[in-house]
């Protein structure tokens, strides 16, 4: 329970401060301090009476009076004294959620004023166990970040699930509930994830009160795409949209008010951590009265258009003081237009922060945008447990077949035609793998469409048209487990080929007869492949040793691999070159055939 403070114990400490009673001797009187006055007070209270035109005494107790800057409002900031400083810190921040430091200055400047208020909010929140305790870093991540953008209250609303144990150890579902514009939030503690659980919290607790939203946009989560709430969505005319399988960040407003949320929970003290589902709301009450950092305003200011009051308000009384008296048409008419410009203001507010936060995390953007006909592996998400051993890619090998660039979601296939719709951040191209299979369907002319079953897309995916591309990106591929198997025939073949492809290819055109050069032992793979020899008894030197040259000039580019170990490999073959000449300058009969191994 907080402490109640009657008006003459508040006047009390004020007139027990040196530095506050002194200053309200000046105001009593009405009456500047002259020069001789002034050079018998001390630094603090002449840095106090600087605000001379501000200070007012109202019942005896000295106040700041200022305008609020978002609402043109006159503010009563209670000038505290030393005394009662610790109180008005914590009041603002240990018992209001353990917000961060803009959060908490945005508390206390609504409400109390004193000389070096900033740097003493700062440093309490710096040094705050709790917080040290609690807090953590974000994540990295990869594709370019892309902003959702609406311009009113209940145009989309993001639905997520959070968890966390309670006193006995058992896990507890909380439903939570943020509306994108005006970032209001709730959270509802569910007895677990069903269907019928949420679709009961989202009719009482949100349709039924704030009104049906434009738009519900949550996770695919089994709870969130049953048909109870499709048949629910239909009814009450709500569109539904859901973001791509394991991409968090596509319903980031409620992720991260998931996080604040742990954190202020998490920040509690033992006692009322051990109760923290009956915390809950208030833990939400709070956090919409505090500014947020993207609109500038609250997001109950935004949603009611009011400053709320809170426990603090009762301790310290005339902090949010307005006598202001007006009848219906008048309030309507006040209430309409503050919304109005608030509105104009947050979304203007939104846009800015929106594009430099998108900047930033630009900066740090990995990986590049994938093709049509990418072979790419897909992250291991489905693992259980903490994955210490488990791959981080699966283990088959999918085909691009369709992409949404503004919003990097690409559409992939595997060899059985199965389609996947995922993130590009779950996305590793693997182009390079080398791959090996029987030709199947799309080789051999049967056309496979570019989409799933219905064998139509959406008109904003870029869709592979499958005859124009090679055979190479057109033909689904086996899975990267199955093309391991043909590493070492791939390695013993098809590299060989292609190095003694490069040594031919680097000959003079009118040459007819190689120079001595690497006999590569493996046999070629391919149609131009030729049968398995026995092995070749050494020849005098006047006779040049039998060379593979490879396959024909004209085979198709996909059989020529090119890579950055061509240009490696290359050099050594023309050093082995000019080796065996060398030696039959001198005379040297070599003991047996030069052998590269590649």
């Amino acid at each position: 329970m907080w402490p109640f403070l009657p008006l003459t114990d508040l006047q009390a400490h004020q007139q027990k401060d040196p530095v506050i009673s002194r200053v309200a001797h000046y105001v009593e009187r009405k009456r500047r301090p002259s020069r001789r006055e002034r050079c018998n007070e001390n630094q603090p209270t002449l840095k106090v009476l600087k605000q001379w035109d501000r200070l007012t005494l109202m019942g005896g107790i000295l106040y700041r009076v200022t305008k609020d800057p978002l609402t043109k409002h006159k503010r009563f900031q209670f000038v505290v004294p030393e005394s009662l400083k610790a109180d008005a810190l914590s009041g603002v921040h240990d018992h209001a959620g353990h917000q961060g430091q803009p959060r908490t200055l945005s508390l206390a400047r609504q409400r109390f004023f004193w000389s070096g208020m900033e740097k003493d909010v700062r440093d309490h929140v710096k040094n705050c166990q709790r917080c040290v305790l609690s807090k953590t870093p974000e994540p990295s991540a990869r594709a370019p970040l892309e902003n959702i953008k609406t311009s009113a209250p209940l145009e989309l609303v993001c639905v997520d699930f959070w968890s966390a144990e309670d006193s006995n150890n058992r896990s507890v579902d909380v439903l939570v509930v943020t509306d994108h514009f005006t970032k209001l939030a709730h959270a509802f503690p569910c007895r677990d994830q069903t269907a019928i659980g949420v679709a009961k919290k989202l009719w009482d607790n949100v349709f039924c009160v704030y009104g049906f939203p434009q738009r519900l946009h949550s996770d695919q989560g089994a709870s969130f795409e049953t048909e109870l709430i499709a048949e629910l969505l239909k009814l009450s005319g709500v569109d539904k949209s859901h973001t791509s399988p394991y991409h968090p960040m596509g319903n980031g407003n409620t992720e991260r008010f998931n996080r604040t949320l742990g954190n202020m929970l998490r920040a509690l003290p033992p006692r009322s951590k051990q109760k923290w589902p009956q915390m809950i709301h208030a833990m939400t009450f709070v956090y919409n009265c505090t500014i947020h950092e993207t609109t500038g305003f609250a997001p109950f200011y935004l949603m009611f258009g009011r400053v709320p009051r809170l426990p603090v308000d009762l301790m310290f009384k005339n902090v949010l003081r307005d006598e202001t008296v007006c009848d219906y048409n008048a309030y309507v008419k006040s209430l309409l237009g503050d919304l109005h410009w608030a509105m104009t203001l947050a979304q203007k507010n939104c846009t800015a922060e929106q594009q430099h936060q998108r900047d930033q995390y630009n900066k740090r953007v990995k990986g590049l945008p994938l093709s049509l006909g990418d072979k790419v592996l897909l992250a291991n998400k489905a693992a259980r447990g903490k994955r210490k051993l488990s791959d981080k890619w699966e283990p088959v090998v999918y085909t691009v077949v369709a992409s949404k660039p503004a919003l990097h979601i690409y559409r992939v296939r595997d060899q059985d035609g199965h389609e996947r719709v995922v993130h590009r951040n779950l996305l590793l191209q693997v182009n390079f793998l080398p791959l090996s299979g029987v030709p199947d369907g799309d080789e051999a002319g049967v056309p496979t469409p570019a989409c799933s079953v219905s064998n139509a897309c959406p008109s904003d995916w870029n869709v592979t048209e499958m005859s124009g591309l090679n055979t190479a990106a057109a033909t689904a591929e086996p899975s990267f487990a199955g093309s391991l198997s043909g590493v070492s025939d791939w390695d013993g073949g098809r590299t060989a080929a292609w190095v003694s492809e490069q040594s031919s290819l680097d000959e003079p055109l009118g040459s007819k007869s190689p120079s001595p050069s690497a006999v590569v032992a493996p046999a070629p793979v391919g149609p131009a492949a030729t049968v398995d020899q026995p092995p070749v008894a050494p020849a005098p030197l006047q006779q040049p040793l039998h060379v593979y040259h490879g396959p024909p000039r004209g085979l198709d580019a996909v059989d020529r691999l090119t890579s950055s170990f061509g240009r490696v490999i290359r050099p050594v073959c023309h050093l082995i070159e000019s080796m065996t000449q060398f030696e039959s300058v001198l005379g040297v009969e070599p003991s047996s055939p030069t052998v590269l191994h590649v």
